[in-house]
C-alpha cells in the first residue's frame, strides 16, 4: 500500500497534473481565465499529430503479426467494457435505456488524454512499452461507439420509435466514430511517421516533439476547466448515482493489466492497455452520440466521462494501474 501512495504522490506533483488541478480551481473560484478556441484547436492538432508521428516511426520496426494479439485483445476489451457498462448503469444504477447505451458508448471507447498522460508517466520513470500502442488507441476508439448505437437502434425499432434523422444513420455514425477529428489526426500522424524520410521528421521535431509536453500542460489546464464546468451542469448531482464513473476505471484497468500480462506485453504495455480499457471517451463518443442518440442527456455522459472519470484516472487511476502492473511483473 505504501508503494501506491508513493507513486500517487509523485504523479500528483507532476506538472501535467498540477496544470489540470489549476484548471479545476480556476472554475471553482470563478476566475475569468479562458483558453481561446483557436489556440485550443491548434495545440490539440499538434498534440494528436505528435502522438501519431511518434507511433508511426516506431511502427516501422514492428510486424503486423506481432501486433495481432494486442489488436484482438483490445477489441475484445472494448466490447466487454461496452456490455459491462450497460449492465452496471442500467441494472444497478437504474439509468434509462437511452442513457445506458449513451454511457456504454463512452466507457467502451477510450480517452486520448489519459493515454498521453500514461505515456508521459512511463517516460518519466523510464519504463519501456510496446511501440505500437498508439495504433491500439486508434483501434479501441470506434467499435464500442458503433455497437452501442446499433443496439440502441434495435431497441427503438422493437418499440416502434425509430427516428428519421439523417444524422442518426449508421453511415454517419461510422464516419464520426472512425474519421472524427481525433482519430483522423492520429491516423494522419501515424501515416506521416511511417513513410516520411528521417531528415524530414528531424526538421519538424521542434514543433511536433520538443513543444509536446508544454502544450500538453496547457491542454490539461483547459481540460481541468471543462471537466469542472461539465460537473456543475449536472442537475441534482448525487455522487452515489455516479459511482460507476469510478468503478468502471478500476475494473477496466485491472482487466487490462491481467489481459496484457496474459498475451505477453511488457509491464509498460500492459499498463497502457489498462489506461485505455479503464478510460472513457469525451471527444469521439459525444460527437457520435449527440447525432445518433439525441435524447440522451449530454450532462450525464459528459459529466461522468469528462468531469469524473478523467480526473479520477489522472490523479488516482494512473498510479493504481502502475501498482497493479508491478504485482503481475
Amino acid at each position: 500500500m505504501g508503494q501506491i501512495v508513493e507513486i500517487a504522490y509523485a504523479n500528483l506533483l507532476s506538472p501535467m497534473i498540477l496544470f489540470f488541478l489549476i484548471g479545476i480551481v480556476a472554475v471553482l473560484v470563478n476566475s475569468d481565465l479562458k483558453v481561446p478556441s483557436a489556440f485550443y484547436t491548434g495545440y490539440t492538432m499538434i498534440i494528436l499529430f505528435t502522438i501519431g508521428i511518434k507511433g508511426g516511426v516506431e511502427l516501422r520496426n514492428v510486424s503486423f503479426i506481432d501486433m495481432l494479439p494486442t489488436i484482438l485483445s483490445a477489441v475484445v476489451l472494448s466490447v466487454l467494457m461496452l456490455f459491462v457498462t450497460y449492465f452496471l448503469v442500467s441494472k444497478i444504477f437504474k439509468f434509462s435505456i437511452t442513457e445506458s447505451w449513451a454511457l456504454a458508448a463512452h466507457y467502451g471507447s477510450v480517452s486520448a488524454v489519459t493515454f498521453i498522460a500514461g505515456l508521459a508517466f512511463l517516460e518519466k520513470i523510464e519504463v519501456h512499452y510496446e511501440a505500437y500502442m498508439s495504433a491500439i488507441l486508434v483501434v479501441m476508439e470506434g467499435p464500442a461507439i458503433i455497437l452501442a448505437i446499433i443496439f440502441y437502434k434495435m431497441y427503438l425499432q422493437k418499440h416502434g420509435t425509430e427516428t428519421n434523422n439523417p444524422n442518426a444513420k449508421l453511415s454517419h455514425v461510422v464516419k464520426e466514430a472512425f474519421f472524427g477529428k481525433s482519430i483522423f489526426l492520429l491516423l494522419g500522424g501515424i501515416f506521416i511517421g511511417l513513410v516520411a524520410h528521417a531528415d524530414g521528421l528531424t526538421k519538424i521535431k521542434p514543433l511536433f516533439g520538443d513543444l509536446f509536453y508544454g502544450l500538453l500542460c496547457i491542454f490539461l489546464l483547459h481540460m481541468g476547466m471543462i471537466a469542472t464546468q461539465s460537473i456543475k451542469k449536472i442537475e441534482k448531482l448525487r455522487l452515489t448515482s455516479f459511482l460507476f464513473a469510478f468503478i468502471l476505471p478500476i475494473f477496466g484497468g485491472t482487466l487490462g493489466i491481467i489481459t496484457g500480462s496474459f498475451i505477453g506485453l511488457s509491464m509498460g504495455g500492459a499498463f497502457i492497455l489498462a489506461i485505455l480499457t479503464g478510460s472513457a471517451s469525451y471527444i469521439a463518443a459525444p460527437a457520435a452520440v449527440e447525432q445518433a442518440i439525441p435524447k440522451a442527456n449530454s450532462g450525464i455522459y459528459l459529466g461522468s466521462a469528462l468531469g469524473l472519470t478523467l480526473p479520477f484516472n489522472l490523479i488516482v487511476g494512473i498510479p493504481y494501474f502502475y501498482w497493479v502492473a508491478t504485482l503481475f511483473y
